[in-house]
Protein backbone atom coordinates (compact mmCIF):
# COMPACT_ATOMS: atom_id res chain seq x y z
CA UNK A 1 0.00 0.00 0.00
CA UNK A 2 2.86 2.59 0.70
CA UNK A 3 4.63 1.66 -2.34
CA UNK A 4 1.64 2.92 -4.26
CA UNK A 5 1.47 5.77 -2.53
CA UNK A 6 4.92 6.83 -3.27
CA UNK A 7 4.05 5.58 -6.73
CA UNK A 8 0.51 8.28 -6.94
CA UNK A 9 3.16 11.30 -5.33
CA UNK A 10 6.22 10.71 -7.70
CA UNK A 11 3.10 10.64 -10.98
CA UNK A 12 1.42 13.89 -9.38
CA UNK A 13 4.38 15.24 -8.25
CA UNK A 14 5.81 14.58 -12.23
CA UNK A 15 2.58 16.26 -13.93
CA UNK A 16 3.07 19.31 -12.19
CA UNK A 17 6.89 19.65 -12.64
CA UNK A 18 5.87 18.49 -16.68
CA UNK A 19 3.08 21.19 -16.02
CA UNK A 20 5.23 24.26 -14.88
CA UNK A 21 8.01 23.77 -17.69
CA UNK A 22 7.88 26.42 -19.98
CA UNK A 23 7.20 25.68 -23.91
CA UNK A 24 10.33 26.12 -25.91
CA UNK A 25 8.34 27.50 -29.31
CA UNK A 26 10.45 28.97 -31.82
CA UNK A 27 9.80 32.11 -33.13
CA UNK A 28 8.74 33.21 -36.76
CA UNK A 29 11.23 36.05 -37.68
CA UNK A 30 12.21 35.15 -40.94
CA UNK A 31 9.58 35.48 -43.28
CA UNK A 32 10.47 37.84 -45.59
CA UNK A 33 8.17 40.83 -45.62
CA UNK A 34 6.64 42.88 -48.96
CA UNK A 35 9.20 43.21 -51.68
CA UNK A 36 12.16 42.12 -49.70
CA UNK A 37 14.38 39.83 -51.33
CA UNK A 38 14.39 35.81 -50.19
CA UNK A 39 18.02 34.69 -50.27
CA UNK A 40 18.44 30.92 -50.55
CA UNK A 41 21.79 29.50 -49.17
CA UNK A 42 23.92 27.38 -51.23
CA UNK A 43 25.44 24.82 -49.55
CA UNK A 44 29.81 24.56 -49.78
CA UNK A 45 31.07 21.74 -51.66
CA UNK A 46 32.50 19.15 -49.36
CA UNK A 47 36.19 19.28 -48.68
CA UNK A 48 37.83 15.52 -48.80
CA UNK A 49 40.87 14.93 -47.01
CA UNK A 50 43.73 13.92 -49.70
CA UNK A 51 43.67 9.77 -49.53
CA UNK A 52 46.53 8.41 -47.78
CA UNK A 53 49.51 7.08 -49.77
CA UNK A 54 50.65 3.25 -48.84
CA UNK A 55 53.71 2.31 -50.46
CA UNK A 56 54.27 -0.62 -48.04
CA UNK A 57 52.56 -3.26 -49.95
CA UNK A 58 53.79 -1.83 -53.63
CA UNK A 59 57.50 -2.70 -52.72
CA UNK A 60 57.69 -5.79 -50.58
CA UNK A 61 55.46 -7.53 -53.55
CA UNK A 62 58.16 -6.16 -55.91
CA UNK A 63 60.79 -9.39 -55.94
CA UNK A 64 62.98 -7.83 -58.35
CA UNK A 65 63.49 -4.75 -55.70
CA UNK A 66 63.58 -6.98 -52.78
CA UNK A 67 66.32 -8.97 -54.36
CA UNK A 68 68.43 -5.91 -55.06
CA UNK A 69 67.70 -4.38 -51.36
CA UNK A 70 67.82 -7.81 -49.39
CA UNK A 71 71.40 -7.90 -47.54
CA UNK A 72 73.23 -10.83 -45.96
CA UNK A 73 71.94 -11.15 -42.11
CA UNK A 74 75.41 -10.80 -39.93
CA UNK A 75 76.95 -13.84 -37.64
CA UNK A 76 76.46 -12.38 -34.20
CA UNK A 77 78.20 -13.48 -31.41
CA UNK A 78 76.04 -15.59 -28.50
CA UNK A 79 75.75 -13.29 -25.31
CA UNK A 80 76.98 -16.49 -23.48
CA UNK A 81 80.65 -16.27 -25.33
CA UNK A 82 83.46 -14.28 -24.32
CA UNK A 83 85.06 -12.67 -21.72
CA UNK A 84 83.03 -12.35 -18.17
Amino acid sequence: MIKLKHLIMLTLATFALAACASEATPEVTDIPLEGEEVVVPTSTPLILPDPVVDNCLECHTDKDKLVALATEEEDHESESEGVG
